[in-house]
């Protein structure tokens, strides 16, 4: 039998010393990664209730018309105090509170800066606002086990920009799709905001139309795209866009989805005479065919398989929230959708929210009117309007992926309702 010599001993020692350090290493640097995920999430919330907080508060002391002053603060980023007294003495140091209270202060490893004005806004250049806020969180962690990499330290953070919106002004228009044609129309579509339209893709023909599109933003706002269509044809755009800017974020990217729990309705419910709904989970969907009007007591719908409409149904509802799980809206009728968002609680200001994994989308077909006031979330899915879709159209922001219009089609964005994670108030994420 062959013995190995002291050499060959050390060799393979010092292979399997570094097998195990490479190991060690790639196992410590997921469990880094995964830790450095979940902080980051924790900054994106308390930069998001800071910001809405500091808004709020900035709404609530000036009745709605914020002047830079004492109670309302302008200033450059700034940290907040490690000390800050209770009830806060401005807007800004209640924002503080809620970022501390999320875990979050401006010492040791760990950052919280607040920047405010009247001006435009930095991080939304197109939007129209009172009063701005932004929010920047950051923590430096140790790290662990990939500090055998040579990574000691890894600096995590999040921001966020809230706003007091103008009377009237409503909530932005964001488009995300971030290739191809993104607002297309064959027909005769308008869309008014007052408060800015982002159209993240970045192709030349980002907004294509065949029949005729105009889109017209009020009090400063803009329309914001990032790449640049050059010849429009026949899309009116007033006042002239911003092209070739930065894509826009999710406003809306920490928002929670609600826990689904067990069915109320396993099979879908299906709606042929007038008749009341209440909250609940739809695992099967709803489906109507015919002329009956639908009231949703005020709540929480969790639907799991869509809405199918047909007919001339109407669907009436205030301070509702509709969940898609998988499925949208589909209409095929002449019916519509009248709802009004909840005015507090976790869902203030949210009428639809698609769920992030859902593309399923919503059709409005016909001659379908509709008003909803409310935000309209849902970041995969494509808005379709066609056919008459009603002179009111949609009301406070939209978060889609892409808008379609055929016939013709309205979206005129002019409610103050937005979302508030419970805080009240016309104030919104804008960033």
């Amino acid at each position: 039998m062959r013995t190995h010599s002291r050499s060959e001993r050390g060799q393979a020692l010092v292979m399997l010393t570094l097998s195990a350090i490479l190991i060690f290493a790639v196992m410590g640097l997921a469990v880094d990664v995964g830790w450095a995920h979940f902080r980051k999430q924790a900054a994106q919330a308390a930069a998001d209730s800071a910001a809405l907080a500091a808004a709020q508060a900035a709404y609530v002391s000036s009745s709605g018309s914020p002047v830079c002053g004492t109670k309302v603060v302008c200033q450059a980023a700034t940290p907040c105090p490690t000390s800050i007294s209770s009830p806060p003495s401005n807007n800004l140091l209640a924002g503080c509170l809620y970022a501390k209270t999320n875990g979050f202060v401006a010492s040791g490893n760990q950052n919280v800066t607040m920047a405010a004005n009247t001006t435009n806004p930095p991080s939304a250049p197109g939007a129209a606002v009172k009063y701005w806020i932004n929010v920047s969180v950051t923590e430096t962690q140790t790290q662990l086990f990939s500090a055998v990499l040579g990574n000691r330290y890894l600096t995590v953070g999040a921001n966020a920009t809230a706003a007091v919106l103008p009377g009237g002004g409503g909530g932005c228009i964001y488009v995300l799709q971030s290739s191809g044609s993104s607002v297309t129309t064959s027909g005769a579509a308008v869309v008014n905001s007052a408060c800015g339209i982002y159209i993240n893709s970045s192709s030349s023909s980002a907004v294509l139309a065949s029949g005729s599109l105009t889109i017209t933003t009020t009090g400063g706002a803009k329309t914001n795209i990032v790449g640049n269509p050059g010849t429009l044809g026949p899309v009116t755009i007033t006042p002239a866009p911003n092209v070739g800017v930065a894509a826009a974020a999710d406003p809306l990217a920490s928002m929670s989805p609600p826990a689904v729990g067990s069915c109320t309705f396993s099979s879908a419910v299906v709606v042929t005479t007038n008749q009341t709904l209440s909250q609940g989970t739809y695992c099967g969907g709803i489906v109507t065919s015919g002329t009956e009007t639908i009231t949703l007591n005020p709540g929480l719908y969790i639907i799991k398989s869509g809405i199918t409409e047909s007919g001339t149904p109407t669907f009436n509802g205030t301070g509702v929230t509709l969940y898609f799980q998988s499925g949208g809206i589909t209409g095929s009728g002449t019916g519509g959708f009248n709802l009004s968002a909840p005015t507090s609680g976790t869902y203030q200001g949210i009428t639809i929210f698609e769920d992030r994994g859902d593309s399923s989308g919503i059709t409005l077909s016909g001659s379908t009117g509709t008003q909803i006031n409310g935000v309209i979330y849902m970041p995969k899915g494509n808005l379709t309007y066609s056919g008459d879709s009603g002179t009111g159209g949609v009301a406070s922001t939209i978060v889609v992926n892409a808008i379609i219009f055929s016939g013709t089609s309205y979206i005129n964005n002019s409610a103050t309702t937005s979302y508030g994670g419970g805080s009240g108030g016309a104030v919104g994420l804008i960033q």
